[in-house]
């Protein structure tokens, strides 16, 4: 599909959303599947700045790779081989800002994973988001079990 003409309709997302998104006018023609990419992509890249340096405040590098997962509602659990794993899953659940800004790039991505399932025709059951932390950036993709 081209990206120029994908949109989400209201019965999808509502007004709330988009407030959320930054988009001011959605119109009758919906919120083009473009800006959530864009607001994705850009929360994906601010959120990977912000957890480096609170990383690097604690003398944690990477590599190696970790993968931050939200198995429930409530907390986040670093996965991975990297030594430090925990003292990272404590300091992501223990600050707020990376907390809160974890789950709106989650959400956001969740958000552009339903509608684009959707849009194939596709449903959404058993995916889970996950945010790989690398030493280039952080990726989001989804596993399903």
């Amino acid at each position: 599909m081209d990206a120029c003409v994908e949109s989400v309709t209201g019965a999808g997302l509502d007004e709330g959303i988009a407030r959320f998104l930054g988009v001011k006018d959605a119109g009758e023609k919906g919120i083009r599947m473009a800006d959530v990419r864009a607001k994705a992509a850009s929360e994906l890249s601010q959120y990977g700045i912000l957890l480096m340096d609170a990383l690097n405040k604690l003398d944690i590098r990477i590599p190696p790779a970790v993968q931050l997962h939200s198995p429930d509602e409530g907390h986040v659990v670093a996965l991975g081989d990297h030594p430090a794993v925990q003292q990272i899953t404590d300091l992501v659940n223990n600050d707020l800002l990376l907390l809160k800004r974890f789950k709106e790039v989650e959400v956001l991505h969740v958000l552009l994973r339903r509608a684009e399932l959707r849009l194939a025709g596709q449903p959404m059951t058993c995916q889970h988001f996950h945010l790989g932390v690398t030493s280039l950036g952080c990726i989001a993709f989804f596993t399903e079990a």
